[in-house]
C-alpha cells in the first residue's frame, strides 16, 4: 500500500482527488498546513506530498524545507496565485511540480499514481543479493548464507527485508511494515514484528557491535545498505 498526504488549510479543494486515492487502496493522510510540525515524524512514511500553498513567502518555502528533510519523496506544490518567478523559488525550495487550482482531479490522480510506480520500481528493481561481510542474501531464492550455514527466508523475513531495501538507509514506520507484511491486518502488533525481526538479525548479522537492521526507538527500523554490496541482474 502506498502513502499519499495532502498538506492544506482547507480539504475542499482535494475531496475528489483523495478519495480517488483511497478508492485505489491508497493510505490518505490529511494535515492541517498550521500543524504540520506536530505530524512531521509521519512524513518518513509517505510516498508523495502535495502541499496547497495560497501564496509565496519566506515561511512557505520553510515548510517545503520541513519536509524535504522529513523525506524523499516527490512533493508537489498546488496553487493558484503564484508568479512564475515564485514558483521557481518554489521548485528550488524542493518542489517537483506546481498543480494550478482548480485542476481535474482525475488528470492529477494518474500523473501522481505515475510517479509512484516509476519510483517504486525503480527502487525495487535489480536487487537480487547483497552482501554484508560473510553473510550473503538472497531474494531471488529466499535464502541467506552466512559462514557454513544456509538459513531460508520465511515469507515473513522476506517481506520485512523487501519493504526496507526500497527505502535503503531510511528509517521504515512499524505501522508500514506491518501493513505491507501482513497486507494491512489490523491483528498483526508491533510485538509480533519485533519477534520476527528478532529472528531476522540472528540469520543476517555477525558483527555484535554493528547492527545491519537497526532500530530506530519509537519509529520503526532502518537496513543499513551503506554496510552492503549488492549485485544485480
Amino acid at each position: 500500500m502506498h502513502t499519499i498526504a495532502f498538506i492544506t488549510k482547507t480539504i475542499e479543494p482535494f475531496e475528489e482527488l483523495v478519495q480517488l486515492f483511497k478508492d485505489n487502496q491508497y493510505k490518505v493522510l490529511q494535515i492541517d498546513v498550521n500543524q504540520i510540525d506536530e505530524h512531521v515524524l509521519k512524513f518518513s512514511d509517505v510516498d508523495f506530498v502535495c502541499l496547497n500553498l495560497e501564496y509565496n513567502d519566506i515561511i512557505n518555502q520553510h515548510l517545503i524545507t520541513t519536509i524535504k528533510e522529513t523525506t524523499k519523496a516527490p512533493l508537489y506544490i498546488f496553487g493558484s496565485k503564484h508568479t512564475d518567478l515564485e514558483k521557481v523559488a518554489l521548485f528550488n525550495a524542493g518542489s517537483v511540480g506546481y498543480i494550478d487550482i482548480p485542476f481535474s482531479s482525475i488528470e492529477i490522480y494518474g500523473r501522481i499514481n505515475a510517479v509512484i510506480e516509476f519510483l517504486y520500481k525503480l527502487t525495487k528493481k535489480n536487487i537480487n543479493k547483497i552482501v554484508y561481510g560473510p553473510v550473503e542474501i538472497d531474494l531471488t531464492n529466499h535464502k541467506i548464507k552466512n559462514d557454513y550455514s544456509i538459513y531460508h527466508l520465511t515469507k515473513v523475513e522476506y517481506k520485512i527485508l523487501t519493504i526496507l531495501l526500497e527505502k535503503k538507509d531510511e528509517t521504515v514506520t512499524k505501522d508500514r511494515i506491518i501493513d505491507f507484511v501482513w497486507d494491512n491486518d489490523r491483528s498483526a502488533t508491533d510485538n509480533a514484528l519485533g519477534i520476527h525481526i528478532t529472528r531476522l538479525r540472528k540469520k543476517i548479522e555477525h558483527d555484535p557491535n554493528v547492527q545491519l537492521l537497526e532500530t530506530v526507538w519509537g519509529i520503526g527500523y532502518r537496513l543499513n545498505y551503506k554496510l552492503c554490496e549488492q549485485n544485480s541482474k
